[in-house]
């Protein structure tokens, strides 16, 4: 931005004697996307103050916002602009001769920053950046009519039973494990592999093809990887993201306004691990994993354990610290009576163990010994409360 004055234009309003409706919109348009890029990172209390007011403002607002948020979802998505270096175009554009600066309208600030060296500069890359961003969001819109003329991609789904793990060999040659009780939907075209991870866990082992990036899809989060080897586990408390070889890349496609509003590293129990916001993509490395709360734009990333395999071969399940809801998740997938737990506050509770994945009575053991929770017993389910067994 050039000015970081706090509410520079505040006295002013969208009705302004000499202010066209198209004039209006184009202001509303600049000032959402700066909007975005300031809430997008680490707004402060201040930030979120005056976003609030400058969205309250004018309905037109808020249009505009959702506007450029939808934009920015379709860049994160799109397989074309993966490997775009807006920078390196930006840095091109500026050294040719015949472009022409964008018009500089009064932009409604957020509170007051540190004023940067070259706040000029930058306040108009970040629009020559969006401009060039909803033209392309125009280009996709125009792609997209297109694509309903032409034959639908198919769609392969797979399965694994409870407790039967899978191994698959999809058509590039990329090899996913599929952990028990889980499903995804595979849908490749010509330029991008989508895998879909509708329930559980599954490992991939991807095959390299710079042309065509490999995306899982997790929820509300999008892990993208280009030969590499990682793990991803939907669970109720949010989706768990584990490398083992290569790099992948962490996007959060949730709902952006709604995350907003809280401070998502408040809510994480983040001890020594490091919680750092998806506003943008973030990188996970070999030997890294991260956890993304359900909903959330944050993540926890922490170094990778890697499990003692036992010398019987029987899976392990360990807990640290994990909710009961998360552990059930896990126990149902390895057997067939599955665990119930139906008071919202009990599935919350946290608990920690390593036990082995077919045994979930050995768990229920442990609650009925060690919590003041009660087991119940039934011919097709065991049941948890909150009532006390004393």
């Amino acid at each position: 931005m050039e000015d970081w004055t706090p509410n520079r234009c505040a006295t002013q309003s969208w009705g302004d004697v000499g202010t066209s409706p198209q004039q209006s919109r184009e202001r509303a348009a600049r000032e959402a996307a700066e909007w975005l890029q300031v809430m997008g990172g680490t707004p402060t209390d201040a930030d979120r103050s005056g976003f609030a007011t400058w969205v309250a403002r004018s309905p037109l607002h808020l249009e505009e916002l959702l506007m450029a948020q939808l934009v920015e979802r379709e860049l994160a998505a799109s397989a074309a602009l993966q490997a775009f270096d807006l920078d390196a175009v930006l840095a091109q554009a500026q050294a040719q001769d015949n472009v022409v600066a964008l018009h500089d309208a009064p932009v409604v600030a957020p509170a007051a920053r540190p004023v940067s060296t070259a706040p000029v500069a930058r306040g108009r890359r970040r629009r020559f950046g969006w401009a060039l961003a909803a033209g392309v969001a125009a280009c996709a819109v125009l792609l997209g009519s297109w694509k309903l003329l032409q034959p639908e991609v198919p769609v392969y789904q797979y399965a694994s039973a409870v407790g039967e793990q899978r191994s698959i060999a999809l058509a590039d040659g990329s090899m996913v494990t599929l952990a028990p009780a889980s499903y995804i939907a595979v849908r490749f075209s010509a330029g991008v592999r989508d895998i879909e991870l509708r329930d559980g866990e599954a490992t991939f082992d991807v095959a390299h093809d710079s042309s065509r990036p490999f995306r899982v899809h997790a929820g509300d989060n999008i892990v993208q990887a280009v030969g590499t080897r990682f793990t991803v586990n939907r669970l109720p408390s949010g989706t768990l993201v584990a490398v083992s070889e290569g790099k992948v890349k962490v996007t959060a496609t949730g709902n952006w306004l709604e995350s907003l509003w809280r401070d998502d590293a408040a809510t994480l129990e983040a001890g020594k691990a490091k919680v750092e916001s998806l506003g943008r993509p973030a990188a996970l490395s070999a030997g890294e994993q991260a956890r993304i709360p359900q909903g959330q734009q944050a993540m926890l990333r922490m170094p990778l354990e890697v499990p003692n395999e036992p010398a019987d071969g029987k899976r392990r399940l360990s807990f640290r610290n994990d909710t009961l809801a998360d552990i059930i998740s896990e126990f149902n997938r390895y057997n067939p009576r599955p665990i119930v737990v139906t008071d919202p506050l009990v599935r919350e509770q946290r608990y920690s163990g390593v036990f082995y994945a077919d045994d979930a009575d050995s768990f229920l053991q442990f609650l009925e010994c060690c919590s003041q929770l009660r087991v119940s017993r039934q011919p097709d389910r065991n049941v948890i409360d909150g009532r006390s067994s004393q």
